[in-house]
């Protein structure tokens, strides 16, 4: 293959940008016969993202197999953000620069279309809105896999002291198979202490090297990735480190926020603060079955070993009665720690349980103290001795919390009431997990203990000056722990520059930290959606609260169907929106089967179903992000929250996906037939209302036209309907058929 060697540069004086230019290429046949898929896969795809004061330097390796039966013509397109400028960009194919023109957004929409229009397959309109780099035709030869290596240098956007590095990662659903290998590096170095790093897309692997250097990174086996790479982080030299994202898609309606809080790498360690710890265990007769009591004494061995040497603790043990290790709270001295391990050993599990004084006993061990204070309460069963009512093991429970002691309660196995131990956490500002039969106990204990083995700042609060918020969640803000971060969403009623104010226990000394920010009037673009989305997924895991924990009602069921209906949320409870069979329009029958499922899940408190409905609902509660929504969706589907049976929650089995739903852009597409219905057709009857659809045939003039007068969220609409589909969508007013 002879190519001629090109550099792209672009002078330096046009370094502006709306974004990091971290953008991704595909090969397209040159072929008018062959399809943009279909042809060629993506064996490995690796990026690494070094940003040095803002500057990224982004060197990205790929191999492209071509899996036709004889050698093809191809060019790779490489789509480039909008608003975007490029510093310097080299490509290389088999060790050798390929030459490529780089073009602006309007030049690139007129070959997106004619590649569209040529092919017949619209997957690249959701790119209208970008600027393109394309190469030349070279040949990808059958059996021997093409190496392609681009480099370039980019300015990344800066927000306050907010860095945005983005990669548009979604192209590689064009590839035939999954890709063996994908893996994308973000190595920061800053001039401040890197105090918040956040995906709202990705898993990340977070690495700190120092308070000033972070690698974070993104790897997949054999998958196809179909969401476009996103990562924020924050830059300043503060002990405790706060940042704002918001969208507000109407002026005249609320907005959405969403709060990072992280510690400084700094205050970490030994310069956390001290805490008080108490420990309580289940040692009844059920505890013997599947080794529990052994796996819990090893966890509680590890507990013991980590504790710091200025914290304090205290043992609680119960069965048929309740006793202590040590008559108050002592230091955690190599003394009492080895004393208190040796009496862990000698426990045997027998008898009942009295839990109700065991929890008021656990937190009535505190007394005054500016220590953080905290309960680990461990058991397998329901209240068999003593009190049983919930209600009143509640009132109790609150009463004998008169220090605030924050309550960790982990429920073993599948006789624990789910609804008891949620309460009973939710009044004593804690959390609850759950552990299946079999499942290894000190393996969650520890990850829990990592976590808050260093307590930084406690009793949080976080509000705006002069703006009211509201559906806030979490409700409470849980404390904020050594290499934690708190994310919190909520909706604002009046955007502007304002004030952001974080007050709580700073080591034990109260502290008020302020932060000039700005909530958005009104968005300019859809980069943001997902603090939306994200808020719509945590006011689900609240909503599903209220049903477990207190009953369902109408409105909550009305909102959850609103809510997961908008948005796609599908849970096992509001999956059924995505049966074909389910006509959208008829809002009563719909109510119906959502309050079946509603007085389904406020019966359920004990079993297998008891606990895997308890953590269906932790998982909306805990997100931190939303569904993917920044390209066109590759399956067609989306990933449900929770397991619909028991025998999939018992096997640990990934999540289930739901199909005939997507969410494409900003918006959810409900499937029916081999019609899919955007946002504002689902009342449409398309017999009965025939004559208020405008009929289009897919790849004509008219259709064209449309695609010319879209928004880029609108082409990405168009760009997710395949062959053999249609598409009910509202533009501007008026509804079009696309066949």
């Amino acid at each position: 293959m002879k190519v001629k060697a090109i550099a792209i540069v672009i002078t330096a004086g046009v370094l502006v940008m709306s974004q990091a230019v971290l953008a991704d290429g595909m090969i397209v046949p040159v072929r008018p016969d062959l399809p943009v898929r279909g042809h060629w896969s993506v064996k490995y795809h690796h990026v690494k993202v070094t940003v040095r004061d803002q500057v990224a330097s982004v060197h990205i390796a790929q191999e492209f197999v071509n899996n036709s039966r004889g050698d093809i013509e191809v060019e790779y397109l490489f789509p480039i953000p909008p608003g975007a400028a490029i510093d310097s960009m080299t490509m290389v194919v088999d060790g050798k620069e390929l030459s490529g023109k780089l073009m602006e957004a309007k030049e690139a929409r007129k070959i997106y279309e004619e590649i569209v229009r040529l092919k017949k397959d619209p997957a690249l309109l959701e790119y209208m809105g970008s600027g393109l780099y394309r190469t030349r035709a070279f040949p990808l030869q059958r059996g021997k896999p093409a190496k392609v290596i681009v480099t370039y240098k980019t300015v990344c956007k800066k927000d306050y002291d907010l860095v945005e590095v983005f990669y548009p990662l979604n192209t590689e659903k064009f590839s035939a198979r999954k890709i063996e290998d994908v893996k994308v590096t973000v190595d920061i170095k800053a001039k401040a202490d890197i105090t918040a790093i956040y995906s709202p897309t990705h898993d990340l692997n977070v690495k700190r090297k120092g308070k000033r250097h972070v690698v974070a990174t993104y790897q997949v086996k054999n998958a196809i990735p179909d969401t476009d790479f996103l990562v924020y982080y924050k830059a300043a030299d503060e002990k405790i480190g706060a940042t704002v994202l918001t969208y507000r898609p109407d002026k005249d309606k609320d907005g959405y926020f969403m709060v990072l809080v992280s510690p400084n790498p700094g205050l970490g360690g030994k310069a956390a603060g001290s805490k008080d710890i108490v420990i309580a265990l289940d040692r009844s007769g059920s505890m013997s079955t599947h080794n529990k009591i052994e796996q819990a004494k090893e966890a509680l061995q590890y507990v013991l070993g980590n504790l710091g040497e200025e914290d304090r603790f205290n043992v609680v043990t119960f069965s048929d009665s309740v006793d202590t290790f040590f008559p108050k709270m002592v230091d955690a001295t190599k003394k009492n720690v080895s004393e208190a391990l040796e009496m862990l050993e000698r426990i045997e599990a027998t008898g009942g349980t009295a839990l109700s004084e065991a929890v008021a006993t656990s937190l009535g061990m505190f007394g005054e103290s500016e220590r953080p204070k905290y309960v680990l309460f461990l058991t397998d069963g329901l209240p068999t001795i003593g009190e049983r009512d919930e209600g009143t093991i509640i009132k109790a429970s609150k009463k004998a919390n008169e220090h605030k002691a924050r309550l960790f309660a982990f429920g073993v196995g599948y006789n624990v009431n789910v609804k008891l131990i949620d309460n009973l956490v939710r009044a004593n500002r804690g959390i609850s997990d759950y552990v299946k039969e079999k499942e290894p106990l000190e393996a969650k204990i520890s990850s829990l203990y990592n976590k808050i083995k260093h307590p930084v700042m406690t009793d949080l609060k976080v509000s705006f000056a002069g703006v009211k918020t509201t559906m806030t969640y979490p409700r409470e803000l849980p404390d904020l722990f050594d290499g934690g971060q708190i994310l919190m969403v909520g909706r604002y009623d009046d955007g502007g520059k304002t004030t952001l104010e974080v007050a709580g226990k700073l080591q034990g000394k109260k502290k008020n930290f302020k932060y000039k920010v700005a909530l958005a009037k009104l968005s300019e673009s859809n980069r943001n959606v997902f603090v939306e989305r994200l808020w719509a997924v945590r006011r689900v895991g609240f909503l599903l609260d209220q049903i477990q924990l207190n009953g369902e009602s109408k409105e909550v069921v009305d909102e959850l169907i609103k809510i997961s209906k908008k948005y796609g949320i599908m849970t096992p409870y509001t999956s059924f929106l995505a049966d074909e069979s389910v006509n959208l329009a008829k809002s009563k029958e719909i109510r119906e089967r959502m309050r079946s499922n509603a007085v389904r899940l406020s019966k359920s408190e004990t079993g297998v179903g008891g606990q895997r409905d308890a953590m269906s609902r932790r998982q909306l509660n805990k997100a931190m992000r939303a569904p993917a929504s920044s390209g066109v969706r590759y399956d067609q589907s989306v990933a449900q929250y929770g397991y619909s049976d028991d025998k999939a929650y018992k096997a640990g089995k990934k999540s289930q996906r739901i199909a005939n739903v997507q969410n494409v852009g900003n918006q959810t597409l409900y499937r029916r037939g081999k019609v899919w219905l955007a946002p504002g057709t689902e009342k449409l009857d398309l017999k009965k209302d025939a004559d208020k659809i405008k009929e289009i045939k897919r790849f004509d003039k008219d259709y064209f036209e449309l695609v010319r007068r879209n928004t880029i969220e609108q082409n990405q609409v168009f760009a997710s309907q395949r062959a053999g589909e249609e598409l009910v969508i509202n533009l501007r007013g008026q509804a079009y058929r696309i066949r």
